[in-house]
């Protein structure tokens, strides 16, 4: 086995002391030596309304900002995508606008060059007058039956719009890379939440080749009696035989206990978000309300196996102390049957699943260690990275990519880190990335580091430009592989 990690702030940008926070990754399938990366990173370049994406074409060794993407000066939320063959890459965003009181608006957008002047293509502008929250992409070119050598691209997202607050949606196309790329829209929840609720912010989907397409998303339920008046989820999976195509769409998967589309993986869950707005993160400086991701297996025959994981409020007894945990669960019969926890993780947050061509599984999160008390963050408390790794979901091994000081530097806003960062898989390797504090001390990345920025290691200090002058830690993202 082995690890690589790399800082991908590139050499030219060594002055920059962003909260480049949020990342998000892609590798192409076709190529695995082209990759392209996302984050909160702003545009310097003066190009016309662009904002950048990190592009690599060596495997991740050295990055290079490709200012794109359609949105004045940066992002809000992005998530990029390849397509199994490799000819595309798509991207969900939420785009800058000029006009500070406009909603959130999604863009789905397409390139094949990712490199040079020309812009992203808009394939969809989904927008309405009440907003739109955290596109988040899959794609895959199916191999295989009526869609054989198309682009199947779903883009999740909550769409505060939708009849009855059932916001969790999915935008998608049966051929997004042909001359028909016209997007689909709809909500997947089948259920009316409780009163003044909604479905939470994160939704997410997972395609397989044979049709099989998984959607999961957190659906309210009502709030606890407390004075708190924490919100109360169901953690739910959908689910469509034929790349979303079914009839009606996403309605395979039904729940027992009332007959409806989407099968309950846990109920009653309590998740709150703090902390309210203005004001530091409550976990380590960053923020706590929506994390969830969603994996199925991707070989032949295996589109039944798919494992989910979230985070809600555990009371531990004893000492009744509620910590935010993330929870692991599975189910090897299309989403009918849910395990118990498989791990569970205090203290943690931004769930990435992924499971490669061996059925190995990959779960990639971050926790906050040293003693833990919501609101405060102290220098003993530490934001570990940790990439977990199992062949059967009861054994697993533990690589901790990066190890870093929570209390600096001083969050610049939310998110801090991120709402998510992101795992996948290529063959039997793992790719992922995820933001940290960016301190050049080998100490704190125990599997090794790479930075293109300059940087001494040993008096642990970023340089400018000129390789002397000093410059703040701040929050970088750090691309890294695995490979088995």
């Amino acid at each position: 086995m082995a690890v690589t990690v790399v800082n991908i702030i590139p050499r030219s940008r060594s002055g920059e002391a962003q909260q480049d926070s949020e990342p998000n990754l892609a590798v192409n399938p076709a190529n695995p030596q082209q990759m392209v990366a996302s984050a909160f990173t702003l545009d310097v370049s003066g190009g016309p309304n662009r904002a950048p994406l990190y592009v690599s074409n060596d495997g991740g060794n050295t990055w290079v900002l490709s200012p794109i993407v359609p949105s004045p000066g940066q992002t809000r939320d992005i998530t990029v995508r390849f397509a199994s063959t490799g000819t595309f890459l798509y991207a969900g965003i939420i785009p800058n606008d000029p006009n500070p009181f406009a909603p959130p608006r999604v863009n789905i957008l397409r390139t094949n060059k990712l490199l040079g002047p020309t812009p992203m293509d808009l394939l969809f502008n989904h927008q309405n007058p009440e907003g739109v929250d955290q596109p988040y992409v899959e794609a895959l070119t199916a191999l295989a039956g009526p869609a054989a050598g198309r682009d199947i691209v779903f883009v999740a997202s909550n769409d505060f719009s939708q009849p009855n607050r059932r916001t969790a949606t999915m935008d998608f196309s049966g051929d997004a890379a042909g001359g028909n790329t016209a997007f689909r829209s709809m909500s997947i929840d089948a259920r009316s939440p409780g009163v003044n609720g909604q479905d939470a912010p994160s939704i997410r989907p997972a395609i397989h080749g044979d049709g099989t397409v998984y959607g999961a998303f957190l659906h309210q339920v009502g709030f606890t009696p407390s004075s708190a008046h924490f919100p109360i989820y169901h953690v739910v999976i959908v689910c469509d035989d034929a790349f979303g195509t079914g009839n009606p769409a996403f309605s395979a998967l039904t729940e027992p206990s009332d007959g409806q589309p989407g099968r309950f993986v846990a109920q009653n869950r309590i998740i709150p978000f703090l902390p309210p707005r203005g004001q530091p993160g409550p976990l380590g400086q960053e923020r706590i309300g929506s994390h969830l991701s969603l994996a199925v297996d991707p070989r032949p025959n295996h589109s039944g196996t798919v494992y989910v994981a979230w985070a809600d409020l555990t009371v531990a007894s004893p000492p009744a102390k509620p910590a935010y945990t993330l929870h692991l669960h599975r189910s090897t019969d299309r989403g009918r049957t849910w395990s118990d926890d498989l791990l569970t993780v205090p203290n943690a947050l931004n769930p990435a699943l992924a499971i490669n061509t061996d059925g190995t599984v990959g779960y990639l999160y971050q926790q906050l260690t040293g003693p833990v008390t919501l609101g405060v963050v102290t220098p003993t408390n530490r934001w570990e990275t940790h990439l977990r790794r199992s062949v059967d979901g009861a054994t697993w091994d533990n690589l901790v990519l990066a190890s870093v000081p929570a209390d600096t530097p001083p969050a610049k806003g939310l998110p801090y880190l991120g709402d998510y960062l992101h795992l996948l898989s290529i063959g039997r390797d793992f790719y992922g990335i995820f933001s940290a504090n960016n301190r050049p001390d080998r100490n704190n990345f125990p599997n090794g580091v790479r930075y293109q920025r300059n940087a001494n290691f040993n008096s642990r200090r970023l340089l400018d430009l000129d390789n002397a002058t000093r410059v703040l830690i701040s929050i970088d993202p750090f691309f890294f592989k695995v490979t088995e």
